[in-house]
């Protein structure tokens, strides 16, 4: 029967039902590392539809190699569904669930559902089209027919955990979405919905376009940061006729800061706008350690408008490109693109302080790849040069290369190679400007087998600073435990010495794509990880890749690293960095506060004042806190501040996986701010 269900959907463009877990042909627990508690059994105590649905008891222990659960249960498909949805009991560990298929030809296709940060149940999709994980087989990434779904994963992103999830209702989605017939668009009254102060109320209009007469019953929805619905705009119909929009103003009527989504419904179709409201832009300061990095090299961004937007957020620098081949284009010929000059011009203005990559091979010298011979690389060195020249007085620090351990150092990576590189371009770029820092190695995660190479060979001595990628999500910066991998790094700088070199983190991001981080945990994850740095003294800078999404592919990783949308608009993230940095000008690390496993606090202080970041690992905490001071503000990740009461020389405060900020002055502090 399911398969007749399931060759009618294909030609009908419907769902089907894959599994109900009601009464499953088949169900076994699968996976690496099982420990012997770990079970999954028909539970009838929670069941999303119907009577039943599959339990997972899990228990992960061991704190390194692969180790995760599957919940298995096979179904041949008939034809290539368009995605996958499963209704999942979530535990709010922060774990992560995936699904797997194999294909006709062996082929393991793995596509990610979303992490587990929340509690109850909840429905998580994939499009089957997604970029995904794959091994096995034919190799050739395509889900090639018949295929079968074979299992769902839960996996260890947290390390200790236990717990219980649930699964239900797998359900396959043949033939292309429907979309409404009305095209909607959500016009805020200040551009790209960025809105500043109490006094920039915000608002704006919904825009509605058709082809063809048609009447639709819309419902508008206002979320909160979390995606949270707050209250609902408007429920009525809309008739709109073809090239005549219709307009309807939309009364916000906000009373916090903060990012929110105007969620517009029309049957089973919905799209979320956003807009943000912050109480102001941030001042940038010399020594500012915060960065992000963007794409004015690959004409991704408007100019000066994506700037100004980088600027008010707080950002003091961006980290960006300017390529080889866009320079020299004819052999020994340089020539600038006039977008160079106006983005390099324009950040200078703004008070923003670039660090540019030297990039990539040129077709002219060692056949298009990586510089290898010393042709090759002296005409690099010419290129470093010929930017210096140009850029100087803009640019004082300049990167070498953009993660040369991976495959952007073609024909494949080469240690050797690139430290002589790194040698030329030092001597060249200080006899420029002996006052430019040069940034070395750069590489994709902390390679320390990479970095150890080029220590090896003496590269640390040609370097000003080390720079590294250290990705990790979906994982928390706790969880994958960031600290405790920088400081290996600044180990393996003592052996070879060169301890006293800084440390640029110059990418790291936590991209928000179907089955990635939910925005408001991807902002929690990023503040978490500048704030953990900023305790390392010899971190110096932090960028976050990056600023803007790169694309519209809501499934993409790659499309979905931003700060801010494609289109400009906020995301939850952008409010995040403003507030981080408003809460942090001028401020140093004092010491970590003693609050349990499970939450942290870290104090900073400046003439302003003392600041105390505060946030739960997982899940909320309750923290009863002794204070120096009568005088106590809170603020959270939005922006929005309190006071809150000190009794007795304490102060209670409740805290979840976003960092608040408890705020005071000393009475030494007081003094000077009245002098």
């Amino acid at each position: 029967m399911l398969h007749w269900l399931m060759m009618f959907a294909l030609v009908q463009g419907a769902t089907v039902m894959l599994e109900d877990f009601e009464q499953p042909k088949e169900l076994r627990l699968g996976g690496m590392q099982i420990h012997p508690s770990s079970q999954v059994r028909l539970s009838t105590e929670r069941p999303f539809e119907g009577k039943r649905c599959a339990e997972l008891r899990y228990r992960f222990e061991q704190v390194q190699g692969l180790q995760y659960l599957e919940v298995i249960a096979p179904h041949r498909l008939s034809g290539k569904p368009r995605r996958i949805s499963v209704a999942v009991w979530g535990d709010g560990s922060g774990n992560i669930v995936r699904v797997r298929f194999v294909d006709k030809n062996g082929e393991w296709h793995q596509f990610d559902l979303g992490t587990l940060h929340f509690q109850g149940w909840r429905r998580l999709w994939t499009r089957l089209d997604a970029p995904h994980g794959h091994w096995g087989g034919d190799g050739n990434g395509q889900l090639d027919e018949p295929i079968t779904f074979f299992s769902l994963v839960l996996d260890s992103l947290v390390r200790p955990s236990e717990g219980v999830v649930a699964f239900d209702a797998v359900t396959v989605h043949y033939g292309e979405e429907e979309r409404p017939p009305v095209t909607v668009q959500f016009v805020p009254t200040k551009q790209w919905g960025y809105f500043w102060g109490k006094g920039d109320v915000p608002s704006g209009k919904l825009v509605f376009t058709a082809q063809q007469p048609v009447t639709v019953e819309v419902t508008v929805r206002l979320l909160n940061h979390r995606e949270e619905a707050i209250r609902q705009l408007w429920q009525g119909k809309v008739t709109v006729l073809p090239d005549k929009p219709l307009e309807r103003p939309l009364s916000l009527s906000l009373n916090a800061f903060g990012v929110y989504f105007v969620q517009v419904q029309m049957g089973e179709w919905s799209k979320a706008f956003s807009l943000c409201w912050l109480p102001e832009p941030t001042l940038l300061w010399n020594d500012s350690p915060f960065g992000v990095c963007t794409h004015f090299g690959q004409h991704k961004h408007k100019v000066p408008d994506t700037l100004e937007l980088i600027r008010k957020m707080g950002a003091a620098q961006i980290r960006d490109e300017l390529y080889w081949n866009d320079v020299e284009r004819e052999k020994g010929k340089f020539t600038f693109p006039a977008y160079y000059d106006a983005y390099m011009q324009a950040a200078s203005k703004l008070g923003l302080r670039p660090l540019i990559i030297f990039n990539y091979a040129n077709k002219h010298y060692d056949g298009g790849v990586a510089p290898h011979t010393e042709e090759g690389r002296q005409a690099f060195a010419r290129y470093c040069r010929e930017l210096m020249s140009r850029y100087g007085t803009i640019c004082r620090h300049w990167e070498v290369w953009n993660e040369p351990n991976i495959g952007f150092w073609k024909p494949k990576p080469n240690p050797a190679d690139y430290t002589e590189l790194l040698k030329t371009v030092y001597q060249v770029v200080k006899a420029t400007d002996p006052m430019a820092t040069v940034v070395g190695v750069c590489t994709a995660g902390t390679d320390f087998g990479f970095i150890e190479e080029v220590l090896k060979r003496d590269g640390g001595k040609f370097m000003d600073a080390i720079s590294v990628h250290p990705y990790r999500y979906p994982r928390s910066p706790e969880a994958s435990d960031f600290v405790g991998e920088m400081q290996r790094l600044k180990g393996l700088l003592e052996k070879y010495g060169v301890g006293h070199l800084k440390v640029w983190l110059t990418e790291f991001g936590y991209p928000t794509h179907t089955g990635g981080t939910p925005q408001w945990l991807s902002a929690a994850n990023i503040v978490r990880t500048y704030l953990w740095a900023l305790t390392l003294p010899f971190i110096e800078r932090v960028f976050v890749y990056d600023f803007q999404d790169d694309g519209e592919d809501p499934n993409y990783n790659e499309h979905n690293f931003g700060l801010i949308r494609f289109d400009s608009s906020p995301k939850v993230p952008y409010a995040a960095y403003n507030t981080m940095v408003r809460m942090l000008v001028g401020k140093k690390f004092v010491r970590r506060w003693e609050v349990g496993e499970n939450a942290a606090a870290l104090e900073f202080a400046g003439e302003s004042g003392n600041v105390l970041a505060v946030w739960a690992i997982k899940g909320k905490q309750t923290l009863t806190l002794s204070v120096p001071t009568k005088a106590v503000r809170f603020v959270d990740l939005m922006g929005n501040e309190r006071r809150i009461s000190v009794q007795g020389g304490k102060v209670t405060v409740a805290v979840t996986e976003e960092p608040s900020f408890l705020v005071w002055r000393t009475s030494e502090q007081g003094k000077r701010a009245s002098r």
